[in-house]
């Protein structure tokens, strides 16, 4: 215990010399209160051995508690990868891809390390929502490296057929069926993949893991009329300590009018993972329907901030504003964040997303 007790001792110093050459500063309410979650961290290292800290991931800092993480590695990975930590240590992942920056390709793996504390991983439930990379890579990178020791209880899918991926967008994604099968069969045995038919969730299912439920409302049709990839992506709601989540994946205009008529005022949610990383995702319909009281954005910054100046997320923006929802995580600007459950909203800090004027 060398280390915690000098890590103590450290702590105990600056604050005395704080103290000490000005007296003033413990005014600020701020500062005091940053002293003392270090003050506090080092007596958890000391007491624990863990030393990740009080407010870092990875130690139980809300024993009992759900907790929800929006994941990036970076400001600039185009992504979308949700954790939930339930109140008996059960991860589950949403997604978890990513594309555009390659040298943070495998983010994943030490986060589920980082988050369970654990070395090995063991993941209950993995749910994938459609077939692009910068939704599935990671699962896909974790299964085919036997490097990576992890424990996967369950994968949950529901992909268009392999003919609607080759033809579709120039094919450019079909590979995923391949990579994507020989990752489940490590983790379900040889033909395990083949057998469900790139389907093993539905409209109508219901999953429940420690308390925590997901309804699956929306997958693609059985007629696979989709015109893109983006259009199949499987919607859900989550419900975790009464409150709820809406997961819409990359749904574009036309999902979402299929989602807005077939559910209408009963897709109001407390939050909402904002469709197709924040741009040319559902139209503003279907938000008003959800009615949200917090968004998730899974947008890198230069999406969010319409770098190039081409895509749609001022209007989006511009939407919730319209919509009045004060509250919103994004990741390009915020980083990975972790939301404890039940969610005390009136206590959250509001974020003006207001767009730029044009």
């Amino acid at each position: 215990m060398v280390i915690p007790y000098l890590s103590l001792i450290k702590e105990q110093k600056k604050i005395y010399k704080l103290i000490h050459n000005k007296p003033h500063i413990f005014n600020n309410q701020k500062t005091f209160k940053e002293m003392y979650k270090k003050i506090i961290s080092a007596f958890l290292v000391m007491l624990t051995g863990c030393s990740c800290g009080v407010f870092s991931t990875g130690c139980e800092i809300n024993p009992g508690k759900n907790v929800l993480y929006q994941v990036t590695p970076n400001a600039d990975m185009l992504m979308n990868c949700y954790i939930i930590k339930t109140k008996s240590n059960k991860l589950i992942v949403i997604d978890g891809g990513g594309a555009g920056s390659p040298a943070a390709n495998g983010y994943l793996y030490a986060e589920l390390q980082k988050i369970s504390g654990k070395k090995i991983p063991e993941i209950e439930a993995w749910f994938l929502s459609h077939m692009h990379d910068d939704h599935i890579n990671e699962f896909v990178l974790i299964g085919n490296n036997p490097e990576k020791k992890i424990k996967i209880n369950n994968v949950y899918f529901n992909f268009p057929s392999k003919e609607f991926m080759q033809k579709t967008e120039s094919g450019n994604f079909y590979r995923f069926y391949g990579e994507l099968e020989t990752a489940y069969d490590r983790f379900f045995g040889e033909g395990a993949f083949e057998k469900t038919n790139g389907k093993n969730l539905f409209e109508g299912d219901v999953v429940e893991i420690d308390g925590i439920r997901f309804d699956v409302l929306l997958t693609v049709t059985d007629e696979e009329n989709e015109k893109n990839i983006n259009d199949t992506s499987m919607i859900f709601r989550t419900t975790i300590d009464g409150q709820t989540i809406m997961f819409l994946g990359d749904a574009y205009i036309p999902e979402g009018k299929r989602l807005l008529e077939k559910y209408g005022d009963a897709l109001k949610s407390d939050m909402v993972q904002m469709a197709h990383h924040g741009q040319s995702g559902v139209d503003k319909d279907v938000y008003a329907a959800i009615d949200p009281t917090v968004c998730l954005w899974p947008s890198p910054k230069w999406v969010f901030n319409n770098t190039s100046g081409t895509l749609r997320t001022f209007d989006v923006r511009q939407w919730m504003m319209d919509l009045g929802v004060k509250y919103h995580v994004v990741a390009g600007l915020h980083k990975t964040q972790e939301m404890t459950f039940p969610i005390d909203f009136d206590s959250l800090k509001e974020v003006d997303i207001t767009p730029p004027a044009p």
